[in-house]
């Protein structure tokens, strides 16, 4: 039987889920480890927490350990094909949950159909999503509306963009009447598609307003807290002060490559052109540095918060954190040289890994601040946790914040570090390229300018973007928003 405080801890992180507060669920899951170590639903909880975080590498290795130890478990099974798909593996991925479709049964076999639907969804492959939605024979209310929000994504996919919209509004229709989380799809990942086809038919209004109602029931995030713990890294980690502290000596296996940007700023784009050459790993947006930073508070014993903590390492300290670091690249960083880290964490936490990983190097990659708020303004972002992105005043605040927290470690680490905006990249691939692997000191390599036909699958909201051909449209895209966008260029002037 679950004891009292185990299921206290399980409903705190189930509340924290619900909130979209990611960070705090995963800090919470790590500690309640520490003492339950082979708990099921814990591990599941940090296995979606990661999964919303983004941190794919991470949630695989978890699940697959997992699933070794109690196979055929459904709730087990059913996550691993998207999760072997993000980390690259489409074909395994498909593999498993055809499989998965030969022992299932009833209903069961409908979600798994589902699943494989998507899964070819997101390999592009639209005639086989198509295939596996056909084998779909059932009157359960639950799978068609999931079934419709399937066909409204595969629509937009073959550019039917008005059959498109008309079923997402069949399907929002449709939602209403029907239980809470009945459905994978929620009422906000329709409103975002539906802006996305409306965007495509060039209704600009319409696509905003779209935008708007799958931003509604996310209002009321302040940013202050943010604002002030960006601020407050800017005051405490300038140069003296970080020369001064304990640095990490140890010769590390892997060279870590930290890409630094905001969500929507063309990170995933620039990891798959790196992903490419043969001595670059891609790492995705890795979690690992939260738990370092946890783990540097308890092993130097230290009573102050982060990033205050960094004062009581010692090189010890900032070894173990660093090898910590290598841990968590080693199931999938082989016989490369260097790997990638895309997280949105970055930009806070950039010094403290220059002490534990000093061999490390950094990307700050820009793009245009208000062609960056129309992208996470119409994107799907606020459920897994960018609730700055509802407001756009809000916005153009934390967009600002963290390019000139970006700015202060150009000014102030001793890391190698090169600065990259987006629109360069997709005005002149071939230069950008160039310049790029040589900042890497590595060879020149050609398939880096055909990062579009990547095995390694995106498996962030810009899938469908990552996997074209370099194109520029996406570039002075503001304009067609800009009745909405006086609040962000209140707030990002400086930089326009």
């Amino acid at each position: 039987m679950m004891s009292n405080n185990a299921a206290s801890i399980e409903q705190t992180i189930s509340k924290l889920l619900q909130r979209e507060m990611f960070s705090l669920a995963h800090e919470r899951i790590i500690s309640a480890l520490r003492d339950d170590p082979t708990n099921t639903k814990l591990r599941l909880a940090l296995v979606n927490v990661l999964t919303k975080e983004h941190d794919f590498h991470a949630a695989r290795t978890l699940l697959e350990e997992l699933d070794e130890e109690q196979p055929l478990n459904h709730r087990i099974e059913s996550q691993l094909p998207p999760l072997l798909l993000s980390t690259g593996d489409g074909a395994q991925a498909v593999a498993r949950a055809q499989s998965q479709i030969t022992r299932a049964k009833g209903l069961s076999k409908s979600h798994c159909l589902l699943g494989l639907a998507r899964l070819h969804e997101s390999l592009n492959d639209v005639p086989a999503a198509r295939e596996a939605l056909a084998q779909i024979s059932t009157d359960d209310p639950v799978i068609a509306a999931n079934l419709q929000f399937t066909e409204s994504r595969l629509l937009i996919q073959e550019k039917n963009y008005g059959a498109a919209a008309d079923s997402l509004l069949a399907f929002l229709k449709n939602h209403e009447s029907m239980p809470e989380d009945a459905t994978s799809a929620s009422a906000s990942d329709a409103w975002f598609q539906l802006a996305k086809a409306y965007d495509r038919m060039g209704e600009y209004d319409k696509a905003w307003a779209a935008a708007d109602k799958g931003h509604e029931p996310y209002q009321g995030w302040t940013p202050d807290k943010t604002l002030a713990d960006l601020d407050a890294i800017r005051t405490f980690m300038n140069r003296d002060t970080l020369r001064s502290l304990a640095h990490a000596d140890t010769d590390f296996e892997w060279s870590p490559l930290f890409i630094v940007g905001m969500p929507r700023s063309g990170t995933t784009m620039l990891e798959q052109i790196l992903s490419m050459h043969p001595d670059v790993s891609n790492g995705g947006e890795m979690t690992v540095s939260m738990q370092m930073i946890t783990e540097g508070q308890r092993i130097s014993d230290s009573y102050l918060s982060f990033p205050n903590t960094v004062v009581d390492f010692r090189v010890q300290d900032t070894n173990a954190l660093g090898q910590m670091y290598m841990d968590a690249l080693r199931p999938f960083a082989g016989s490369t040289s260097i790997v990638s880290n895309k997280s949105l964490a970055l930009q806070p936490q950039l010094g403290f890994l220059s002490l534990c990983v000093p061999n490390c190097r950094a990307i700050m990659l820009y793009r245009h601040p208000l062609d960056n708020a129309v992208s996470c303004h119409t994107n799907n972002l606020v459920t897994i946790g960018h609730r700055y992105t509802t407001d756009m005043k809000t916005f153009g605040r934390i967009w600002t914040a963290r390019r000139k927290t970006q700015e202060h470690w150009l000014e102030h680490l001793d890391i190698p570090m090169m600065e990259l905006h987006y629109e360069s990249m997709v005005h002149d691939q071939d230069a950008e390229t160039r310049r790029l692997l040589s900042f890497l000191d590595v060879e020149w390599e050609p398939q880096c300018l055909d990062f579009h036909k990547s095995t390694n699958i995106a498996r962030t909201i810009s899938f469908d973007q990552v996997n074209r051909k370099m194109y520029s449209t996406s570039d002075g895209r503001w304009k067609h928003y800009e009745k909405h966008l006086g609040p962000v260029i209140d707030e990002v002037g400086e930089y326009l």
